[in-house]
């Protein structure tokens, strides 16, 4: 395909293909491991995302098909859920559609979910759909970028950060825990990614 002959768009297409099977795959890993991984993959995934250079053919009216369901989107965020554990928080994104500094909240679950649709559906078109529909999907993925998940990446990469670096994660392993203990351990991690989330959005503001 013609879009292939561009190496900005073979390196996403190769992050993109691993970050989904890393996802698809998140049963097999540990929760520090899978927190560990999902930080540096999703790092990749904005750089390479950024560095696509927008399609000069503004008058493609091509259409890209969509692949996954929503019975599927949702294994995706369940799945995502059961690894974080007390973990899967609530974060601070941009709502771009209304283009202020208001923010919404969203499930750490539920913006990896959202990210791995819209890169589920780029590599799916590219592998198996025509050149229109891999060209379309392409071009598709960058806007969506700009106004969409690129700002859910970086609000969720910044809790990622803190989990990785400042939080002492437990493995899933470790929750055999009676209820009280559980409790405790949620209004912990609720409390840190609050105050953290507070001040990372006072730095950007």
């Amino acid at each position: 395909m013609e879009i292939f002959s561009d190496k900005s768009t073979i390196e996403f297409l190769t992050i993109a293909t691993e970050f989904c099977a890393f996802v698809e795959k998140t049963a097999k890993f540990s929760r520090v491991d899978y927190l560990n991984k999902m930080h540096k993959l999703l790092s990749l995934v904005y750089l390479k995302a950024a560095l696509l250079q927008p399609d000069e053919n503004h008058e493609f009216e091509g259409e890209s098909e969509a692949f996954l369901s929503e019975y599927e989107y949702e294994y995706i965020k369940r799945t995502a859920s059961q690894k974080l554990g007390v973990y899967d928080q609530y974060i601070n994104v941009y709502n771009s559609a209304t283009n202020d500094s208001r923010y919404e909240q969203v499930e750490i679950s539920e913006a990896i979910a959202d990210i791995y649709h819209n890169l589920k559906n780029f590599v799916e078109n590219c592998r198996s759909a025509s050149e229109e529909c891999a060209t379309a999907s392409r071009i598709e993925l960058i806007n969506d970028f700009k106004e969409y998940w690129g700002f859910r990446t970086l609000s969720l990469l910044a809790a990622l950060h803190a989990l990785v670096y400042l939080e002492d994660l437990q493995s899933e392993d470790d929750d055999e825990e009676d209820e009280t203990q559980a409790d405790l351990e949620n209004s912990k991690a609720n409390k840190f990614f609050s105050d953290f989330m507070d001040s990372y959005h006072k730095k950007i503001d």
